[in-house]
């Protein structure tokens, strides 16, 4: 079975288009860096590089993967049509190279097929002395169970019986509370006090963000700055986050997803297959 490192070489050789331009000079001829890039479409730099490099493999899915390629062309002002039809060619050389008969996938060297044959026969084997053991212990134990059983019965036909005293009833005591001292109170285990209740301070505001997909989406959120979690969302699925300052939330698929803050629908982030930043509050 071959890897996407040496798939992806053979279809760049493949589907290398002699007249596709070359996104790094033109970024570079431009003065710009990945960083600009990414700052203006948060496409990840990660992203960025395998567009430029072709390494179509690197890349998410095709329906967020043609989304990249498009806005990236588009920044940089260069026709868009040539870069696609060369993802696209990259993408039905992949169906050519999975189309191999699995014939020649499964077939396996004569030394390999005889090494299976010689670990399944030992394989065997151990099973079978391994049971032999157990069979062995088990007999064995049961022996040495029974000839204790015999000695203990012969044992305790020789020892005499001895006669049981009889032993008085005890004297009812009745038995009274000391004199002078409170009595018990049990409290439910569940009571608290009303000087724990006091000392409860109320929490802060907390931001809450629920987003439910209608249509195959890519999505990435980063709660309060911290790092940010990137995750695939198919129709009908639905995800809450929570935080205490703000969201930073970027949507490959602006059409496919309804947002609600603090309970209140947010209106539409733009059309489908579009790119779309967000930050709240």
């Amino acid at each position: 079975m071959k890897s996407p490192e040496s798939i992806s070489a053979e279809t760049d050789v493949v589907n290398k288009e002699p007249g596709v331009i070359d996104l790094k000079l033109l970024r570079e001829g431009r003065g710009l860096t990945l960083k600009d890039i990414f700052s203006v479409t948060r496409i990840t730099v990660t992203n960025l590089e395998a567009i430029e490099a072709e390494h179509y493999h690197l890349l998410p899915e095709p329906v967020y993967a043609r989304t990249f390629i498009k806005t990236y062309a588009g920044i940089l002002e260069t026709d868009s049509k040539p870069l696609l039809q060369q993802y696209e060619n990259y993408l039905k050389s992949l169906d050519k190279i999975h189309d191999v008969p699995e014939e020649e996938h499964k077939e396996l060297p004569r030394k390999e097929k005889n090494t299976h044959r010689i670990r399944f026969l030992l394989w065997v084997v151990a099973a079978i002395v391994l049971f032999g053991l157990i069979v062995l212990i088990v007999l064995v134990d049961i022996n040495d169970v029974m000839d204790l059983f015999s000695v203990r019965q012969t044992s305790s036909q020789k020892m005499p019986s001895l006669p049981i005293p009889a032993t008085a009833p005890a004297p009812n005591i009745p038995v009274t509370a000391p004199a002078g001292s409170p009595p018990s109170i049990v409290t439910p285990s569940g009571q608290t006090s009303a000087n724990q209740g006091a000392g409860v301070q109320k929490q802060g505001q907390v931001l809450n963000l629920k987003i439910e997909a209608v249509e195959k989406t890519w999505i990435r959120i980063s709660a309060d700055q911290k790092q940010a979690e990137q995750m695939i969302l198919s129709k009908g699925d639905r995800i809450e986050r929570t935080a205490r300052e703000s969201f930073i939330i970027d949507v490959g698929n602006a059409g496919g997803v309804l947002m609600f803050f603090q309970d209140k629908t947010l209106p539409s982030l733009g059309k489908r297959g579009e790119v779309a930043h967000l930050k709240l509050p």
